[in-house]
């Protein structure tokens, strides 16, 4: 299901005193299956555009095609409600959006809100907690009695159940120790790849947007300013930081040792791509 922005922009209480220019002359194109990550500074309108992505916000001008749906600046809108299924958002800390007295009745609550049976809806909420690892004896538990780890996986679970076929995450490793972010973002690697998911994510972190990207957008002060794969966006270090951003750690240390005579064959995005590089030059160097 692509997904398309032409010209979209976006005013917070329009005609009014207090009208707020958020998004302008947005223009983007998100293909089916494909792993895009938004990055920018604080203010750039990150994620306002999330919050276009399944209807929660409409443009003041332009138009967003999310598959065969069509949402468009001053037109009434019909079947929101089923781009809202499809488009499946995970918000930042989405533990606080839990509510329900047990695990079960939390995941099933979303399918059973667009019309799927009591039973059905408890059949997805468990295979949903099986496909976050979560085991099966906690759904009767309260969500409030477990980890804030658990928490997390429990409200992914809910989104999960509705069935999207786009997810949209909005940080969703904050909060995280080291150890956790990385069980996250793998899980949503692995969803992508075992349910053909589109992934969205919106972050801060440039690691997260460098290792698990295929195309990244750069807002600033509203719209799109840069846009390519990781390695072309993270080969603009001038640029990046004339935006206010910074680079991976693996693509700084590559630098520094640029500094003194030692060159990589491409800049390296991940750890992994570091150590083969820096195994490779070793390599080379005892080979002479």
């Amino acid at each position: 299901m692509d997904i398309t922005l032409k010209s979209v922009e976006h005013r917070y209480q329009a005609r009014s005193p207090f009208e707020r220019l958020a998004l302008y002359d947005v223009n983007l194109a998100i293909k089916t299956g494909s792993y895009v990550s938004i990055i920018g500074h604080t203010g750039s309108g990150k994620s306002t555009i999330l919050q276009h992505l399944n209807g929660l916000l409409k443009p003041t001008k332009g138009s967003i095609a999310i598959g065969d749906h069509l949402i468009e600046a001053g037109k009434k809108n019909k079947n929101l409600k089923e781009v809202r299924r499809l488009v499946g958002i995970v918000f930042q800390f989405p533990e606080h959006q839990l509510f329900e007295e047990t695990v079960e009745k939390d995941i099933a609550f979303g399918p059973m809100n667009f019309g799927v049976s009591e039973n059905d809806a408890i059949l997805k909420a468990r295979k949903s907690l099986e496909i976050v690892g979560l085991p099966e004896s906690v759904l009767n538990k309260s969500p409030f009695d477990l980890s804030g780890g658990q928490m997390r996986r429990v409200a992914i679970a809910g989104v999960l159940a509705m069935g999207p076929n786009v997810l949209v995450l909005d940080e969703p490793t904050a909060g995280l120790d080291p150890r956790g972010r990385k069980e996250i973002m793998e899980l949503f690697s692995r969803l992508r790849k075992e349910q053909h998911l589109t992934i969205i994510l919106v972050t801060h972190s440039m690691e997260d947007a460098a290792r698990y990207s295929d195309e990244i957008f750069v807002m600033h002060k509203g719209t799109v300013e840069m846009k390519g794969t990781p390695r072309e966006i993270f080969n603009q270090a001038e640029k990046l930081s004339s935006l206010g951003l910074d680079l991976p750690e693996t693509i700084k240390l590559q630098k520094k040792l640029l500094d003194k005579g030692i060159v990589f064959n491409e800049i390296p995005l991940t750890l992994e791509e570091t150590v083969l590089q820096i195994t490779s030059l070793i390599k080379g160097v005892d080979s002479q």
